[in-house]
């Protein structure tokens, strides 16, 4: 007896996937952080600013244009802010691990985070220490992470099956 036969093995590229499913991720997370910086850095007042300038780096990492628009009269101090500002950006396929940290050490931005800055009294002199326009709080990180899970719940990821191809095994 002779039979012939023939079967459809499937092969996973797992290069393949693997390759897409980076490009994705990289791509979600760069468009979580311009989300991000929309919801942080330009909602924050800006005086001088240097506040703003902290987002700087992570802007660069992310791809997103910080635009500077001083008060009338106020100093430029871009410099301080940036000296102040840092940012970690990561795309690891290897680890899995996709992430970006904003951090910032300039004094008056993290005081006006959680608190009204003018409120703030010495008590030797009785005078307020600070005179804000726009006093806080302003809870820009409690905003940029809520705008950051917004973005970060839509990504879809790739098809699994563009990975996929068929092999004909022929049995004789």
């Amino acid at each position: 007896m002779h039979i012939k036969a023939k079967f459809q093995a499937p092969r996973i590229d797992l290069n393949h996937y693997k390759e897409a499913l980076h490009e994705r991720l990289a791509e979600k997370l760069a468009q979580a952080g311009m989300k991000y910086l929309a919801a942080t850095a330009e909602t924050i007042p800006e005086w001088s600013s240097a506040s703003k300038a902290t987002f700087s780096p992570l802007a660069s990492h992310v791809g997103y244009v910080l635009t500077f628009d001083q008060a009338p009269g106020a100093p430029n101090r871009v410099e301080l802010g940036l000296e102040n500002g840092t940012a970690e950006f990561e795309t690891n396929p290897g680890t899995g691990l996709y992430s970006f940290t904003y951090y910032t050490t300039l004094p008056h931005l993290i005081v006006n985070e959680y608190f009204n800055a003018n409120t703030f009294v010495n008590p030797k002199t009785g005078n307020r220490y600070f005179k804000l326009i726009h006093p806080g709080p302003y809870h820009f990180q409690e905003a940029g992470k809520k705008a950051f899970q917004l973005e970060a719940i839509t990504v879809i990821l790739p098809d699994w099956r563009d990975s996929v191809t068929l092999k004909t095994i022929r049995v004789q």
